[in-house]
Parts: C-alpha cells; sequence; structure tokens
C-alpha cells in the first residue's frame, strides 16, 4: 500500500472516530436542584438516552445535583455509533497533557467532551469523559488487515481481553518498546476501544533505546535468580545480557556471580536531545520542492517604479524577499551535502484566485511545498494538496486552522504558556509569585491559579489605568519578587515594568516573566528597564540572544554588505531543516519518528502529531532571559522539561 493510501486511511479512522461530534458544540450544564436526566432532556431536546452516553459516570441511581454535564446545543444531535464516552477519574499529579497522551488525544479533545475545563484547571477529584472507539466484530478483521499493510507506522485497536503482551508479541516487539511508543500506558491497564501506536522494526530501530557504553548496573546473583526473573525485571533481551557476560551464557546462573545489566535510556526522554541529521543521511534522490511566496513581481514592471523604494514600502516584500534568500543559502548548504534540490518558485500575488490558478500545476510528485504566508492562500493549497499527501509547510505563520498534511513550524501559544510554567514551577520554592493578567488573557491566568494556588493576583478594572499602589500590597522585601506580566496592553505593560523598576529602587527584589512577549517590549518599552528585571520569556527562536551565527553570517556580509536579518535566517533554518528530513527519511511524514529536536542557527524543530488530530506542530520551543548590561542568556529548558518528566 503507497504512502497516499496510508495516510488516507489515518485521516479516515479521524472521521470516523471523531467526524460525527467534531461537528456539534457542546456546553456543560451545572445541574440544580429538583433537576434530572428527563428534565434536562426535555430543556435540551434531546433524550435521556444520549444525556447518559455524553456522561458515562451518572445513571439512574446517581445523584446528579451540583454535578457538571455535558450537553449537546444542537437539537439535531445523533451519538455516533462509532464512539462512546467512558469516565476516567483523575490521579493526583495527573495532568491534562499526560492524560491525552495516554488515550492519543490531544488536550483540546479532552476540553471539547469536558467544557468545565476551558473555564479552570484540572482537578484530581474530577472525573472526565474519555472518548474511545467502540469495538465490535468487524474489528477482528480491521486489526489484521492493518497487521498485513507495509505501514511503517500503524495503529493497534485494542480488542477485548487484549494484553500488552499479546500486542507486543503479535508485531515482534517488546513490552517495554510498545510502552516506549504510547506514553502513558506504562502503569495503567490498556482498555478495549484504545489505539496503540505500532512500529514495524526496521523503522522502530531509530528511536527505541539504546545501551549506554560502559553504564550497568550490577547484580549479584542469588539461589532463587532465573534467567527468566532477570530478563523480566530488568527488560533486556537474552541476547543482550549474554553479550556482556559471557559466563552466564557459558555457566549458567549461580549463587553469588556477579552480573552486569546493561542501562537503557528512557526513549520518552530522548525528544528534549539535539539530534544531528546530516549524520542520518542516506535518501539522495533529488528533492522537488514547492516554494510560494507573495513577491507581486507584476509591479516592477512599470518603468516608472523604482524598485528599491518599492521594496522599501512594502513590508511584506521584503520578508519575501529575506526569506527567499535563506532558502537559496540552504539549497546551496544541501548541495553541498550531495543533496541536490529542483525548486519551483511560484509567486502567489497575495491573490487567492492566483493561488487557486497555481494549484491547478501538477504537485503529485513534489517532496513538500513551502508556504503560502498568508492564511487565506495557505488554507487553499493545503486543501488541495490533501489528496497527495504532500506536506505543507507554514514557515512564518501559525494558522488556527489544520490538514493532516500541514506542518506548523511556529510553536502554539499554548505551549509557549507549558514551558514558562514548567520553569517557574521547578524553581519557584521561596520566592513571591504575583500574577497581572488583563481581560485577554483570563485562559493564561486560570492556568496560573490552578498551578501556583499560593500566587497573589493583582486587581484591576477594565478601563481603568494601572497604579503603582494597586502592586504594592503584593510585593514583599525578605524574598524575590517574581511578577508574571499577561498583557496585550501596551499601557499596561509601560506602567507595570515602570512601577517595577520603581521598586526595585525601592529595595525590593523583582523579576519580569511573560509567556507572550508583544511587538511592544521591543519598540516601546526600555531594555534597561527589562534588563534590570531579568525579564524572562519563552520565544519560538534565539533572535534575542547576541549569537554568532559564524560563517552564514560572514558570508551573507561578504555578498550584501549587512549581516542577515531574521528572516533570512528563518528561511535557511526552515528549509536546511526540511531538506535534511527528507535526505534522512523516505518522507517528511516518517521523518517525525525521530527522538529528540534539531536546531540551527535560531530556530530548532520537534514535530508532533497525536493520531486523532489533524497536522503536525513544532512544540521546540527557547527560553530567554536578560541580564544585567543589556546582555541575554538561554534557559536550559531542555533539562527541566526532561526533569519534570520523570
Amino acid at each position: 500500500m503507497g504512502i497516499i493510501m496510508k495516510y488516507l486511511l489515518i485521516f479516515v479512522f479521524n472521521l470516523m472516530l471523531f467526524g460525527n461530534l467534531n461537528a456539534q458544540e457542546f456546553i456543560s450544564h451545572k445541574v440544580e436542584k429538583n433537576e434530572s436526566l428527563k428534565s434536562l432532556a426535555r430543556q435540551y431536546n434531546t433524550s435521556v438516552l444520549t444525556l447518559k452516553k455524553l456522561n458515562p459516570n451518572i445513571d439512574d441511581f446517581n445523584e446528579i445535583e451540583s454535578q457538571n454535564v455535558l450537553v449537546p446545543q444542537n437539537q439535531n444531535f445523533e451519538f455516533s455509533p462509532s464512539l462512546e464516552l467512558r469516565a476516567y477519574e483523575v490521579s493526583p499529579k495527573e495532568t491534562l497533557y499526560s492524560i491525552s497522551r495516554k488515550y492519543n488525544l490531544k488536550v483540546k479533545d479532552l476540553v471539547k467532551y469536558n467544557p468545565y475545563l476551558a473555564d479552570r484547571e484540572l482537578n484530581m477529584n474530577d472525573v472526565l469523559r474519555i472518548p474511545v472507539y467502540k469495538v465490535d466484530n468487524e474489528d477482528l478483521d480491521f486489526n489484521q488487515s492493518v497487521k498485513n499493510s507495509q505501514f511503517s507506522t500503524l495503529m493497534h485497536l485494542v480488542l477485548p481481553k487484549e494484553t500488552k503482551y499479546g500486542i507486543s508479541k503479535k508485531y515482534g516487539l517488546s513490552i517495554s518498546e510498545l510502552e516506549n511508543l504510547n506514553p502513558g500506558i506504562e502503569e495503567e491497564e490498556i482498555q478495549p476501544g484504545q489505539f496503540l501506536k505500532i512500529q514495524r522494526k526496521s523503522y522502530a530501530q531509530k528511536e527505541l533505546p539504546k545501551a549506554k557504553n560502559k553504564d550497568y548496573k550490577f547484580l549479584e546473583l542469588k539461589s532463587s535468580s532465573s534467567l527468566k526473573s532477570i530478563l523480566d525485571e530488568y527488560e533486556v533481551t537474552k541476547e543482550e545480557l549474554f553479550e556482556v557476560n559471557p559466563s552466564l551464557k557459558n555457566e549458567g546462573v549461580s549463587d553469588g556471580l556477579v552480573i552486569k545489566i546493561p542501562q537503557f535510556e528512557d526513549a520518552s526522554k530522548t525528544e528534549y536531545k539535539k539530534l544531528n541529521l546530516e549524520e542520518e543521511l542516506q535518501y539522495f534522490s533529488t528533492k522537488t520542492i514547492g516554494l510560494m511566496l507573495p513577491f507581486s513581481m507584476d509591479k516592477f514592471r512599470n518603468d516608472t517604479i523604482n524598485p528599491e523604494k518599492l521594496i522599501k514600502k512594502d513590508k511584506l516584500l521584503q520578508i519575501s524577499l529575506d526569506f527567499y534568500e535563506g532558502v537559496q543559502m540552504a539549497i546551496d548548504s544541501a548541495r553541498a551535502k550531495n543533496i541536490n534540490v529542483n525548486l519551483k518558485v511560484f509567486d502567489t500575488k497575495r491573490n487567492p484566485n492566483r493561488v487557486q490558478k497555481i494549484i491547478e500545476h501538477d504537485f503529485s510528485n513534489y517532496d513538500a511545498v513551502v508556504g503560502p504566508l498568508l492564511d487565506e492562500n495557505l488554507k487553499i493549497v493545503s486543501s488541495a494538496l490533501l489528496k497527495d499527501s504532500i506536506p505543507v509547510i507554514t514557515p512564518l505563520v501559525n494558522p488556527d486552522f489544520e490538514f493532516y498534511n500541514l506542518f506548523k513550524t511556529l510553536p502554539e501559544p499554548s505551549a509557549m504558556q507549558e514551558a514558562l510554567i514548567s520553569y517557574i514551577n521547578s524553581t519557584k520554592d521561596s520566592v513571591n509569585l504575583i500574577v497581572l493578567a488583563d481581560s485577554l488573557s483570563q485562559n493564561i491566568e486560570r492556568k496560573y491559579a490552578y498551578t501556583f494556588p499560593d500566587a497573589k493576583f493583582v486587581e484591576q478594572e477594565d478601563g481603568e489605568y494601572l497604579q503603582k499602589s494597586d502592586l504594592k500590597p503584593h510585593l514583599v522585601k525578605d524574598k524575590t519578587n517574581w511578577f508574571i506580566l499577561e498583557t496585550e496592553s501596551l499601557g499596561i505593560a509601560e506602567s507595570a515594568v515602570s512601577f517595577l523598576k520603581s521598586f526595585q529602587r525601592d529595595d525590593y527584589k523583582v523579576r519580569l516573566f511573560t509567556s507572550n512577549r508583544s511587538s511592544f517590549y521591543e519598540d516601546e518599552i526600555s531594555n534597561y528597564y527589562l534588563s534590570d528585571l531579568n525579564f524572562t520569556f519563552p520565544s519560538v527562536s534565539k533572535f534575542y540572544l547576541d549569537i554568532d551565527e559564524g560563517n552564514f553570517s560572514t558570508n551573507y556580509k561578504n555578498e550584501h554588505g549587512y549581516y542577515p536579518n531574521r528572516y533570512v535566517i528563518r528561511g535557511f533554518d526552515v528549509m536546511y531543516d526540511l531538506l535534511l528530513r527528507l535526505a534522512s527519511s523516505e518522507n517528511l511524514y516518517e521523518s517525525t519518528i525521530f527522538n529528540g529536536y534539531t536546531e540551527y542557527f535560531e530556530n530548532k524543530f520537534h514535530y508532533t502529531q497525536n493520531e486523532f488530530s489533524i497536522g503536525y506542530s513544532n512544540d521546540a520551543i527557547y527560553l530567554i532571559q536578560y541580564l544585567k548590561n543589556l546582555d541575554t542568556a538561554l534557559i536550559d529548558l531542555e533539562s527541566i522539561l526532561k526533569a519534570a518528566a520523570e
């Protein structure tokens, strides 16, 4: 079965499982006194059976007063026969993210079926509704078809009475390999209707744990020890054990014998390690790449137009030309690695009608298309190329729509927020945490309130000017004050930064954070103030760091007379990463099975995809801190995330 059919089948799974429900909107109804399932069914013009299916934790014998009941807003709602919702009791320390990974869902899927989580964070006493596929006899044939296919990565539907041991044996995997591919099932029993990710051995070898050189655990055997008990307890194979213990192979288990147990890396942690794809190159066929940018070259045909003045006046044209320059430099670097590239450039002219004409071109043999830049045009291209599974890369925007073939190179705002929260949570001991969020930042404020119950929150009425007196009651002198500022308002940001700097002069220790470094921090607010406040924020790139790009910048300056800007470097990083992925894997989709992130001059990439969502997102983020004297530093976010995952 070809690559197109492979991804089409997975896409059909998505539609089959979630197509019916995703088209609906739900609300959470808090049950009041004297209300019942029957009265709610009448109120929302639905059936009691539908309400029971949507709320598996409720039955005829449960008292439902004060509970949050999921109800459909659409009066024509019909519950999909392919789906069922199951009740899941949240355990201590669990998060939406960890639960979503356990069931191969996206966090937004969980929020969709548990709408109250849009207004507050997860509590350990919550009972969640988890969407799962309903299993029937036909699924036996489905799993056999999947097993017989030629997919490198596939999904196995868990059937009643199946175990991790039985499934792993069926596909030639160990239990630990199956668990590494499906984080979250290590401590939980698998459930019928759950999908598990499976990788063929030839592909799985790239991401399975490997023994560290000379890194062993030493074990003294007892008379009760057996080879089987050692293999089961330490999750090693007989071959691995015999390789480092020849005497065990020759003489067998004996009382008092000291053997070496190979220690393995935890594959679930390797996503925080840097990959060098230049060492993985193996596919050297010519790569055909489409590049769609809004040059609008017809503007230059008028003899009265001065090209230099036109470029200076047209910001989008400047960005396009700079990005294109970086793309060309990436192609030159790839060719030096024996990667030949056939680049096809299309001028979208910022016109959807023009884009509709472009997609009449045959893209079926393209390896990928980069662009367009504008959301509307990007949507047209992604939709048109979906039938041939041609990857579409978003270079400079983060659209709010999804397609299976769409690769978003910019991290989502929610990922930026989680990165900052992880850092603060890892180092917040002995600090006084203060949060100021405007009305447009209520979602992140709720995250802070849940994650940091001891945090103090600055109250400010809409339309009121921020006063120094609003902040002072929350600050202390015997601790460092960590001030989190989440605002879209330049006025609030300017005032808050100015007041915090003033408090520093009064001997308060203050450090400033935000998850959203808006442009006004660069253009309107004193960098000296931000430097003194050790301003800390997540970033999609290292643009704010004073780094040496080495030969890249030097070569660019020699050719152009000035150093490259962020768009030139972005063009290089996006294209070079794309070409290395295509040269190290059969296609771009397969390149996502590598554990770890790639990194270049200013940007890094780690594409993730959950099986029941559409498309791929880059979740590789930098955390940057301002230092004194306008210096900047990179915080080791990878170590923090790795520690949090342990």
